[in-house]
């Protein structure tokens, strides 16, 4: 006879810290937040323009490419003869937003520990403004590679991990989040491999490199952000006992 499996609640969350709450109402809480990203990021998106640029220098001066800023958020990257470009980071293109929207998240909206939602928030901003530096870093190497590689590598680069892609979006062995990955990384490949074949420039491949990934990578860390935030103050979700035959 098998038994009921028991139901188990997750309690992390409510006993986290009901009563630290200084404001009760969720709406206040809420315009305050809205208030505070919006006030942040008027007055600190350029730093986090600037931050982000010198971060991205240094990636990019370890992997062999020549930087200079020349403003800022302004840099100058180059690789040999064939690649020059003027990057311009915005503040819309900083991590500004989403660290502040988490930061903002954090302070006003999850209940907790107070030290749970320091560390978990601190974490959660490291990671998307790493993952941030990493997309603007992305953006600068695909145009390198597309100006140097040569059309005929350039298309096998692109051509096999899109393949592996549409094999992976196909397969019914994976979980749904992962073939949803592949179909979107797919789409993109298929995208700039276009534009090889079509004897498009590296620049060309840059902006629908801009264009398409960029919102994709930004809410998909800042998903994972808020993932690790959750888990930080709440911990790991609970996994119902195992049924007794």
């Amino acid at each position: 006879m098998r038994r009921p499996v028991p139901i188990q609640r997750l309690t992390g969350l409510a006993g986290a810290g009901r009563s630290r709450l200084l404001i009760g109402s969720v709406a206040v809480r809420s315009v305050l937040a809205l208030g505070f990203v919006f006030v942040g990021y008027l007055l600190l998106h350029e730093r986090f323009a600037a931050f982000d640029v010198a971060v991205a220098q240094v990636v990019l001066g370890a992997l062999g490419l020549e930087t200079e800023t020349v403003g800022p958020s302004d840099l100058v990257v180059t690789g040999g003869e064939d690649f020059n470009v003027y990057a311009i980071v915005t503040g819309t293109c900083s991590s500004a937003a989403g660290a502040l929207g988490i930061a903002g998240v954090t302070v006003f909206l999850l209940p907790g520990r107070a030290w749970r939602r320091l560390v978990g928030g601190g974490l959660a901003v490291a990671l998307f403004v790493a993952f941030n530096v990493v997309r603007i870093c992305s953006i600068l190497l695909l145009g390198w590679w597309l100006a140097t590689a040569g059309t005929g590598l350039a298309v096998v680069s692109l051509a096999v991990p899109l393949i592996t892609c549409a094999a992976v979006a196909a397969s019914g062995r994976v979980g749904l989040p992962s073939r949803i990955a592949a179909l979107l990384a797919g789409g993109l490949l298929a995208v700039l491999l276009y534009g090889v074949v079509r004897g498009f420039d590296y620049s060309a491949g840059m902006v629908s490199y801009h264009a398409l990934a960029g919102p994709v990578l930004t809410f998909g860390t800042l998903a994972v952000s808020l993932i690790v935030l959750w888990r930080a103050i709440v911990g790991a979700e609970p996994q119902p006992a195992a049924a007794l035959s």
